[in-house]
């Protein structure tokens, strides 16, 4: 049986970058946590994850969590679920607000700085955070456009105001 409203190309092209974003961010997350209980134990016989444990559980638990509230959105996008659209919103501006405050607070890190002036680390540093900036900002943005399109908001059942309000008018004058 079709639906009223299939889903849009942009939809599913929205579900799938969510699907591979997550997929990504998890095997990244993965390797970092695997170099972090490969590290040698210090001259004491502890290792990182002992010394700090509040912290090895926090890299351990949030991000998984968060990588597993990604996918389950992407999942959502895919079957249309109203919540899911809502959730996108919010991953967006969320994700805008990071990238403006990023732009904001450490500007030093996302403008081109000469190589005589900074350290090799600073140069990874600093081509990292704008190598986030140029993957996260633009796709925020687009969400933030398409999510709130007339016709995506059809696609998920969700209607104008102005048509609920008139409907439910004119049901309880009948």
């Amino acid at each position: 049986m079709a639906s009223a409203h299939p889903r849009s190309a942009a939809v599913t092209a929205a579900a799938s970058l969510t699907l591979l974003g997550c997929s990504s961010a998890f095997l990244l997350w993965s390797y970092f946590v695997l170099a972090l209980l490969n590290t040698p134990a210090d001259e004491h016989g502890r290792h990182l994850y002992e010394l700090q444990p509040v912290a090895f559980l926090l890299i351990a638990t949030v991000p998984p969590a968060v990588i597993a509230l990604g996918i389950r959105t992407g999942i959502g996008l895919f079957q249309l679920r109203p919540w899911a659209r809502i959730s996108a919103l919010l991953w967006a501006s969320l994700t805008l607000a990071f990238c403006l405050a990023w732009i904001a607070f450490r500007p030093f890190e996302t403008f081109v700085i000469p190589d005589r002036f900074v350290f090799p680390l600073e140069s990874m540093k600093q081509l990292i955070a704008i190598s986030m900036l140029i993957l996260l900002m633009p796709s925020s943005v687009w969400w933030l456009f398409l999510f709130r399109m007339k016709s995506v908001r059809a696609q998920f059942g969700v209607g104008p105001k102005e048509k609920r309000e008139t409907a439910t008018a004119v049901t309880s004058s009948t």
